[in-house]
């Protein structure tokens, strides 16, 4: 299909000649002499190109360009023709987003050469932004079902966790051996859904944001629901977890989950970085309005490479693949989101001697200016 071209052009020597040799290039030429016919002939059919000359019997090249918004088209090349040859005129066409411009007389020849390489910039820029977009689509739809399967696999690990609850409760199981792993198995449901949650809540945080959902709780309910999770899994790779707890408050105004969820977090990846007879510390302390979570390891530290990054979304993961846990670096985008929607923040620091900290600081009661972490 023929390339569609707006010249608008007063002069009818140069109009009918730039014309004739256009059509004889096999392209499909529009032409006109005024601004009020280049408008209307741009309101019927959009062309691929735009031929404009500055000085029109009815106005300039440049009202036609302001009157089209040629300037906001990124994918409509125009070409000034002028006879010109001023910088102020030509620098007034660039401002207003010409591609190019061609000072008159021209050579039938400079013009298709001038008129090609636009076009072919255009057809190159139009394939891009086809690619881009669906590109796009194709991410919009891997997310979205990335969500629902996410969605979907919450429903069986609650109901997993359910039923241990119940047995556990009821007394089904007695034997010690088989109580402990009844344990380990409510732990590691109690995970996974931790591990979803945070993988759709990162995804939700993307198009509409984090909303905490606050009450009150006390600190050393958090504290430890947050070791208990861990409690076997610490048992198992023969290392310890101290809880480092002082000072006011006792309670906090926030999301109870949220807060479990940053603390689960960042114990788990200092348990994937620490080896057998290490010592993980959870500590907590008060901190002007706000309230000091630490997790501190002895393992072999973030990579300088990437710890001015650490929080982005799937960075940790070249972190985290040396260690145990084989993470996909979405727990520490979380806490990062999470931190904040508590109206707090959260900052990693080498720990001396060895090992990482990872500092979160949260108001005690949401709403309440805090320490920037």
């Amino acid at each position: 299909m023929a390339h569609a071209i707006l010249l608008v052009e007063d002069d009818p020597v140069i109009q009918s000649l730039s014309k004739s040799a256009l059509e004889e290039a096999e392209f499909a030429v529009e032409a006109c002499g005024t601004v009020a016919d280049a408008l209307k002939a741009f309101s019927k059919k959009a062309p691929d190109l735009v031929l404009l000359d500055i000085g029109l019997p009815d106005g300039t090249g440049f009202d036609v360009c302001r009157g089209l918004g040629l300037g906001e088209r990124r994918n409509l090349p125009f070409i000034f023709l002028t006879a010109k040859g001023d910088i102020k005129t030509r620098l007034e066409g660039f401002k207003l987003g010409a591609c190019d411009y061609i000072q008159k007389p021209f050579a039938v020849e400079e013009l298709f050469a001038r008129v090609r390489v636009h076009l072919r910039l255009k057809h190159a820029h139009d394939e891009l932004s086809r690619r881009n977009l669906d590109l796009e689509i194709r991410e919009r739809l891997r997310q979205d079902l990335t969500d629902m399967i996410l969605h979907d696999l919450r429903t069986p690990a609650a109901s997993i966790k359910g039923t241990l609850e119940i047995v556990a409760s009821r007394g089904l199981i007695s034997e010690g051996d088989a109580s402990k792993f009844l344990r380990q198995a409510e732990s590691a449901a109690e995970f996974m859904l931790l591990m979803l949650n945070d993988l759709l809540d990162v995804s939700q945080a993307d198009q509409i944001g984090l909303r905490p959902e606050t009450s009150e709780i006390g600190l050393s309910v958090v504290l430890k629901k947050a070791t208990d999770l861990f409690e076997n899994r610490c048992r198992r790779k023969n290392i310890f977890l101290r809880v480092a707890y002082s000072g006011q408050p006792r309670t906090l105004v926030t999301d109870p989950g949220l807060l479990f969820r940053i603390l689960a977090n960042l114990l788990s990846n200092a348990i994937n970085a620490s080896g057998a007879g290490q010592e993980i510390i959870l500590s907590c302390a008060p901190s002007g309005a706000a309230v000091r979570f630490a997790v501190s390891d002895r393992g072999p530290g973030v990579p300088q490479a990437i710890k001015a990054r650490i929080f982005e979304k799937y960075v940790a993961s070249s972190w985290s693949e040396a260690t145990e846990g084989r993470g996909r670096g979405i727990g520490l985008n979380f806490c990062q989101i999470a931190s904040r929607a508590l109206g707090g923040a959260i900052r990693m620091e080498d720990n001396p001697g060895g090992g990482s900290v990872f500092i979160c600081e949260v108001p005690a009661r949401i709403g309440t200016a805090s320490h920037p972490a």
